[in-house]
């Protein structure tokens, strides 16, 4: 069994390359080495990879594709090389197994392997991966067409053709035809896939790539609407923290509130741990959920509920669970939809938010005072609700559902936002807004099963 080298370049990819090197380390090929070139990446890219078995980092700056390429294989072993991007997630556990599949004849200089679309691949990317990479696999000897997202190569072949160092793209193409006409074969191979979530061309007319989808999707909707295991909502690491101010009675309406919120956290399907931030142990030992001791937090007193988080997750992190996302819930807002935190999650996997959360949609008409004390419309249309476009109102405190990435950064809201639309005025009622008095009559209304008209 030969030994590969997979080189995996790197420039800011934290969000994916936890799940490319997951599936990498599950491969049922062993005998492989992974050595990561990074590109003086300033988010969390090599930290998260450090968790893994790397055999070598190799750092580079002015980066050109092919030079990071070339840079990795000096720093690796393998008699084979496999190039595969930090934004691809290998399909099967079998992917290297089949790449390396392709190399028995010496005629053959390299092969590629599919790249297909997860979910929420735009219509364009869609359109570009489904329409190059088929289903047939196929030994290329005039055509040079190759693709160092997915690729393996013999390290003999590279010691006469080495990458070009000075191409700012394509060098995969540069490569492939040099080695065409020196007589070398390539070959697709359609088994080696992996996932990709953007496409291959740039300045496409998106109305067109829609048509064109629409069709595809069809056709091949077993594939196109899938997702990695590790990105799945059932399968994801998603954390929900629920922070708490100051010392809470067991008879007031703060502890009502807490303990709906913890029973219906406990209850969500796709909610893998509950974590309270409070000064007080006492309700995470009852519920059997983890605790975060408030006082941990650096003037946990004049933080914002972002920051609040942020420090949180990496106290969490400290303890080695790494979730993808995190789930903030305010225990204060009494009434939320069934299944409203799983379907957050479901959005924001299937749909590749980096934030989503409920928003109210009010059709009502408002006006804002400026700097000269002069009320101002905000809108100035009198159309009926039907022609009218709404005004959304956050409710972030509902459920807000934040990718890590976004939330190291001191943000809960950032990156690809979607918003769940919700029509009930109830679900905007919250303790510190609406007072004690209004909360209790919306639990009474709740639990007594009856409509806010009594009926």
């Amino acid at each position: 069994m030969e030994l590969v080298s997979i080189i995996i370049r790197t420039k800011n990819e934290e969000r994916w390359i936890a799940h490319c090197l997951d599936m990498v380390f599950k491969q049922t090929y062993r005998n492989f080495e992974v050595i990561l070139v990074d590109n003086e990446s300033d988010d969390h890219t090599v930290a998260v990879a450090r968790r893994f078995p790397i055999a070598s980092f190799v750092s580079i700056s002015n980066f050109r594709p092919g030079l990071a390429i070339n840079e990795g294989i000096r720093a690796s072993k393998g008699q084979y090389i496999v190039c595969l991007s930090a934004h691809c997630i290998p399909k099967q556990t079998d992917w290297l197994e089949q790449l390396v599949s392709n190399l028995s004849d010496e005629k053959v200089a390299g092969a590629y392997g599919r790249q297909l679309p997860v979910s929420f691949t735009d219509a364009v990317d869609k359109r570009d991966l489904l329409i190059v990479f088929g289903q047939d696999r196929r030994v290329q000897v005039k055509d040079y067409f190759f693709h160092n997202a997915n690729s393996i190569f013999r390290r003999d072949i590279w010691e006469k053709f080495e990458f070009d160092e000075e191409v700012t793209n394509i060098e995969d193409r540069v490569w492939g035809k040099v080695v065409t006409n020196a007589g070398y074969h390539l070959i697709y191979d359609p088994l080696a896939s992996v996932f990709h979530h953007h496409g291959l061309h740039q300045g496409n007319n998106p109305k067109r790539a829609n048509g064109v989808v629409s069709i595809i999707e069809q056709v091949d909707s077993d594939i196109v609407n899938q997702l990695p295991e590790s990105l799945r909502p059932e399968t994801a690491n998603i954390a929900a923290f629920v922070p708490i101010q100051g010392k809470v009675d067991a008879d007031s309406i703060e502890h009502q509130l807490i303990v709906r919120a913890i029973e219906g956290l406990k209850s969500a399907k796709y909610v893998d741990n509950i974590y309270l931030i409070s000064t007080d142990a006492s309700l995470a030992e009852k519920f059997k959920i983890r605790w975060i001791d408030r006082e941990l937090l650096p003037d946990v007193d004049n933080l914002s509920i972002d920051e609040v988080l942020g420090f949180s997750l990496e106290i969490v992190e400290s303890r080695e669970d790494y979730p993808v996302a995190v789930l903030y819930v305010n225990y204060q807002y009494p009434i939320r939809p069934d299944g409203l935190y799983d379907e957050l999650i479901v959005d924001a996997q299937y749909k590749g938010y980096d934030t989503v959360f409920p928003g109210y949609l009010d059709f009502g008409h408002y006006w804002h005072q400026n700097d000269n004390m002069e009320f101002i419309e905000i809108d100035s249309s009198m159309a009926s609700r039907q022609n009218r476009q709404p005004i959304v109102k956050a409710l972030y405190g509902l459920g807000c559902l934040v990718s890590v990435a976004i939330l190291r950064t001191r943000k809960i809201v950032g990156g690809k936002i979607g918003i769940l639309e919700l029509d009930d005025i109830r679900t905007t009622l919250n303790l510190k807004d609406h007072g004690t008095e209004t909360i209790y009559k919306a639990l009474s209304i709740i639990d007594s099963g009856t409509t806010p008209d009594g009926k």
